[in-house]
């Protein structure tokens, strides 16, 4: 038996392992019963995240979900692709926040911690439609996490309004109560954009989701449940999806009058000062033949697509007015996932995802 005085006080070993990289932390739990009782305790879970996030300026990794794999984004002048994450074909990732993905398989939903590989299987729907209209793209499902009420939340839009009265119906799930519930959009606007059916939900900004059409921002707060309509200007073109820059909401748009498709494009922000909404132009994008623009992936990049026959994919560097083409084959892109590696948890995130019989596994 080792003599005590060679064992370090527990405050200072929670002090070293809080400065362990995650990964090779949880290999520690299966050689050290002093350090595996340190690293299962909640309150050293939150410690560790609240260190990493001070001590990295960008604790999240960005990943790009290509078919049924999450890939880490490759150098602009290197073709390799290296698998990072593996989500079978069953599966559709919806959205990470905090280390824990949102899946969808048919018409369940799961919470998955790829670092402790544990899963917790959401109630089903409170209705018998699927979650998904396009299996390739399942827009209308959006995961967040609400800041004001600590709570992680799954947002589904259902598609089918002869089953819901006319009326588009937004299903809302909780991890704090652990159901769903419904909301009715009963307001003209929002309810117009809602009812089309591949809306695409997200991004998630500051505890409101965005979504929109030709006509109309729809603002869903995540805390209060409302939604908000806001129209974009009539002079205006969409070149783009709902974009998160640098934490607002943003739209890329060309002119309707002016009628070249080589014409200036410009990204514009949301913004509501003093409760005034507004369009805010950031600066002018030379289109080169930009077809759309998908997302904003920061440092600086927007990628999105070329106009023409042959789907090809670019990230645009706004900063040094850039375009670098992405060598991705014939992979298709689905969407871009911010991923942290971290231990939460919530409650009922207990069961492996092999219990499923699934198969999931980090590389």
């Amino acid at each position: 038996m080792a003599c005590s005085k060679y064992v370090l006080p527990q405050e200072m070993t929670m002090e070293i392992l809080k400065r362990v990289p995650l990964k090779p932390l949880f290999r520690c739990k299966s050689v050290c019963k002093s350090w595996l009782s340190i690293i299962a305790d909640p309150r050293f879970t939150k410690t560790h995240f609240q260190y990493q996030q001070y001590m990295t300026d960008n604790e999240a990794s960005l990943l790009m979900i290509v078919k049924s794999y999450c890939l880490p984004l490759p150098p602009l002048v290197s073709p390799d692709f290296k698998c990072y994450l593996y989500v079978p074909d069953n599966f559709k990732v919806i959205g990470s926040c905090h280390g824990i993905i949102c899946l969808v398989d048919d018409v369940r939903c799961y919470l998955w911690n790829p670092l402790t590989k544990q899963c917790k299987q959401l109630p089903k729907f409170l209705r018998k439609q699927e979650a998904i209209v396009n299996r390739q793209h399942p827009g209308n499902i959006a995961f967040c996490f609400d800041t004001i009420s600590n709570d992680y939340k799954v947002l589904r839009l259902l598609c089918e309004l002869n089953t819901t009265g006319g009326l588009p119906v937004l299903q809302l799930y909780s991890t704090n109560t652990d159901s769903w519930q419904e909301i009715y959009v009963n307001d003209t606007s929002p309810s117009k954009v809602l009812s089309y059916p591949y809306i695409e939900l997200g991004p998630v900004i500051n505890g409101m989701i965005y979504t929109g059409r030709v006509d109309y921002v729809v603002s869903f707060d995540l805390h209060t449940e409302v939604c908000a309509a806001i129209p974009i200007p009539s002079s205006m073109i969409r070149y783009s999806d709902i974009l998160d820059f640098e934490g607002s909401a943003a739209v890329i748009f060309g002119s309707a009058s002016r009628g070249s498709e080589d014409s200036e494009l410009s990204l514009f922000t949301l913004d509501n000062i003093d409760g005034k909404i507004s369009w805010t132009k950031m600066f002018n994008i030379v289109q080169d033949g930009v077809g759309w623009i998908y997302s904003c992936l920061g440092s600086g990049l927007l990628y999105g697509r070329r106009r023409g026959g042959v789907t090809v994919y670019f990230l645009y560097d706004y900063r040094k007015e850039d375009f670098k083409y992405m060598p991705l084959s014939n992979s298709a892109v689905i969407k871009f996932l911010e991923y942290t590696e971290t231990a939460a948890s919530v409650e009922g995130l207990s069961h492996d995802l092999y219990g499923f019989n699934k198969t999931l596994s980090l590389l």
